[in-house]
Formats: structure tokens, sequence, C-alpha cells
């Protein structure tokens, strides 16, 4: 009997032992599981960071993916496509103008790289990213006033190249939208009055501005159309947009995945 008792003692131990030694290779294996899952991630968000800027479209798209919040603050709020659509699909009503004038955004040339963009103008207020099929796209905007009234300037980056820019006026409820449409007047026909609500100014050379005062807003962009590569880019994401273009609705459906949050 004491022979018996002695070997089942003996056994208890072992097993016990064993059990912890199981549950301490499975904490083991979960606590190099969550290194893996969230210390690698953490470095090379901290590498990119480092080599590739806070600003970069790399350490945005990280956030996105990751479905992480922007650390930055949005220019705007809905699609990015949405913004290059009006010159694809003329805006109902809009009136159409043409000027000899070389149509430009804020004196900046277009197809400037943004990083000489950022440093003339300094640490952008704003950015938004998106991908049109595999390129890059980006906004940053900068804060500003027109006639002491709140406005945004907006710059579009295709694959670090300025290609469209962007006046935005959120108080058209305590502002004149007249003001901007007759400085666009002078400026380009020679202060014809501008009945419309929407309008486009094209030039020779195909570049085109849009005007629209939806009631809410005003914004007049300025889109680039002199550069065959970036020509390309757009049309094949917008030509036939909205007679079942594959590509846009790719577009589309990518831009509000990754704005989800």
């Amino acid at each position: 009997m004491i022979i018996l008792s002695g070997s089942g003692g003996a056994f208890e131990g072992g097993f016990l032992t064993l059990v912890v030694v199981l549950v301490a290779i499975f904490a083991i294996a979960l606590f190099v599981i969550f290194l893996r899952k969230n210390t690698f991630p953490i470095l090379n968000l901290l590498f990119i960071r480092i080599f590739r800027g806070k600003y970069s479209f790399e350490y945005l798209e990280f956030f996105k993916k990751n479905n992480l919040r922007n650390p930055l603050n949005n220019c705007i709020r809905d699609e990015i496509t949405l913004h290059f659509s009006v010159f694809f699909k003329r805006l109902k009503g809009a009136g159409d103008f043409t000027t000899t004038l070389p149509i430009e955004f804020k004196d900046v040339p277009f197809l400037t790289s943004y990083r000489k963009l950022v440093k003339e103008f300094g640490t952008p207020h704003c950015i938004n990213i998106a991908r049109f099929e595999r390129k890059r796209v980006k906004v940053v905007g900068y804060n500003e006033t027109f006639h002491q009234k709140k406005m945004k300037s907006l710059f579009y980056f295709i694959e670090d190249e300025f290609v469209m820019g962007e006046f935005v006026f959120s108080e058209t409820r305590r502002m004149d939208p007249t003001q901007v449409k007759e400085a666009l007047s002078r400026k380009y026909l020679d202060g014809k009055e501008l009945s419309f609500d929407s309008f486009y100014i094209e030039n020779p050379r195909g570049n085109v501005l849009n005007y629209h005062d939806n009631g809410f807003f005003a914004s007049v962009k300025y889109l680039y159309r002199e550069d065959t590569r970036i020509n390309d880019i757009l049309n094949d994401i917008f030509a036939h947009a909205h007679q079942n273009g594959q590509a846009f609705k790719k577009a589309m459906i990518q831009e509000e995945l990754l704005n989800r949050f």
C-alpha cells in the first residue's frame, strides 16, 4: 500500500508539471503571435515615418489599410473621384465658355511635384489619398480667406504630379458668390456677366475650369489636360464613367472602402 501511494503521488506531480509546461508553451505562443501581429506593424509604421515622412502616401495608406483613423485632417469628405468626374460628365444646365488665356491655379505650374509644393507653401493643413487603379492620388490643402471668408486651396496629385487645383468656399450663405464669378469673368471672359450657377471655361490647349455653386458651398476646379500620360490615366478611369465604365466603378469601390471609417 505504501508503494502504491508513492507511485500515485509521483504520477500526480508529473501530470501537474506537464500541465504547467503546456500552459507555459501556449502562453508563449500567444505572446509571439501578439508580437507578430502588433509589434511588427508598429515597427513598420515607425520605419515609414522615419524614411518617408508622416505626410507621405505610404504613411497615410498604412492607417487606411489597417482600418485606423487618419492621423491628419481630411481635405474633403466625399470621394476624390467625384471631384474629377465633373469634367467627364458635364453638369446639367451649366454654361460653356472659351478663353484664349492660360488656365492656371494660384500661379503654381501644373506637373509641379508634391515636394516642391510643400517646400513653397509649407506643411499642408489637410490631406486625402486614394488610388486610380494602381496610380497613387493625393490631395493636400491649405486654409485661406477670400474677402475675409474661409476658403480652402486644394492641390490634386497623380503619381506626385500636380494635375488639378480647387478653391472651395464653404460659407456661401454668408458671402456673395457673384464675387467669385466676377473675378473669373474679369480674368478669362473680359468681364462678361455670368448668370449660371455652374459653368465651364476652356482654353485652346484643352485646360478647363469648372465653377459650381450648390447653395451650400461653391467651388472652382482647374484641370490640366496638356499631358498625354495624365490624360491616359484619367480617360481610363472616367471616359464612359456613367456608361458602365468598369475602371470608374472599381476606383469608386476602392476609395469608398479605404474611406469607410
